[in-house]
């Protein structure tokens, strides 16, 4: 039997490859003649460069670029044939400040900088990629993009913003967003700091306000452009993926980037459809709950699945839904962990199950 290991990220685990190779290990011990095949796949978020050096067999190249306390920190590009892939969380990603974030103020979670995220997008283009892909997911940084936006050189109150986007329109840019909430709004990117992140209300009203603010100062240096059927004026605050990364999507949209769901285009980059038909397809990730039902790693790889007939299980370290939620998605079955099971253990009890091969 041929079973495609395509899970996302674990909360225990480093990065959506390593998840992948350890459910593989605990498979191969049950089913050693099964075809096992490890293609992890990424929202945008965390391991978005990761998944895609493993799937396209190239090697990222190393860069410093400045983190959200401003202090440099580690990233990679990875180039492959004209297009640049970069992630925004190497940059900016909450783990480089949690010991900031763990007492954070409206004043502390403002001062955190995206600026590095434009380092990554200038290192890019210095190695002249002709797309640039960023892949963005929670971040640190809830400036609203204004210090990636500030480092491409729009100035202190972004009055040069044109000049910014004008220089980048020979480029092709694509936003590669983990979340489709906007930049502002009761499902905006201060409001989810209350639901994801328990910060108080009192604190994501005033961030939301700023925002506000920001929006209001970017459309007077850049107006924003009319639909040309209703007339009404587009909104690049209230695009999909605007809020994703505090508003770095928003910035990125600002430049003329395209949104795009991550999970849905790093599926078709790597060509993960045509491995899938005739196979068991393995979606799993840290939650199988009411968000990742539908949106997210799991939801587009149980779609893509289901596009070719191929029978899908969910494995995931936290289990919320039941058999009914995921039988639009052809979900057969959702597993979790028991108490002392790691990711191999779990790979290694279902395949018992699923393979005839043992």
């Amino acid at each position: 039997m041929r079973v495609v290991l395509a899970t996302g990220e674990y909360a225990d685990t480093p990065g959506p490859l390593a998840a992948a190779v350890r459910l593989a290990e605990g498979w191969r011990r049950t089913a050693p003649a099964d075809q096992v095949l490890v293609a992890p796949v990424s929202d945008g978020g965390s391991g978005f460069v990761e998944v895609l050096a493993h799937a396209l067999d190239a090697q990222p190249t190393p860069v410093v670029v400045t983190g959200p306390l401003g202090d440099e920190v580690p990233a990679q590009v990875l180039l492959h044939d004209g297009s640049a892939y970069i992630e925004a969380g190497q940059a900016a990603g909450r783990h480089l400040a949690a010991d900031v974030l763990a007492g954070a103020d409206q004043v502390t979670l403002q001062g955190l900088t995206s600026r590095g995220v434009s380092e990554l997008v200038a290192a890019a283009l210095d190695a002249g990629a002709g797309r640039i892909v960023l892949g963005c997911g929670d971040l640190a940084s809830h400036d609203g993009g204004v210090g990636f936006l500030q480092a491409l050189g729009a100035g202190e109150d972004l009055s040069d913003l044109p000049a910014v986007r004008d220089r980048l329109r020979g480029t092709t840019l694509l936003l590669a967003h983990a979340s489709n909430m906007p930049l502002t709004g009761f499902h905006g990117a201060s409001a989810a700091l209350g639901v994801e992140h328990g910060v108080p209300a009192e604190m994501t009203q005033q961030l939301e306000e700023a925002m506000g603010l920001l929006t209001e100062q970017v459309n007077r240096v850049l107006p924003p452009r009319k639909d040309l059927l209703t007339g009404h004026r587009i909104r690049p605050e209230r695009a999909d993926g605007a809020g994703v990364g505090g508003g770095v999507g928003y910035a990125a949209i600002l430049l003329g980037a395209r949104p795009i769901n991550g999970a849905t285009f790093v599926i078709e980059e790597i060509g993960l459809a045509d491995v899938l038909p005739g196979a068991l397809v393995v979606a799993g990730g840290a939650a199988y709950d009411w968000n990742t039902v539908h949106d997210g790693v799991i939801a587009e790889v149980a779609r893509a699945a289901l596009a070719v007939g191929s029978p899908s299980i969910v494995l995931a370290e936290r289990i919320e839904v039941g058999r009914r939620e995921g039988m639009a998605l052809g979900v057969s079955a959702a597993y979790e962990p028991r108490a002392g099971e790691g990711l191999d253990d779990l790979a290694e009890r279902i395949a018992r199950t699923w393979s005839p091969q043992r």
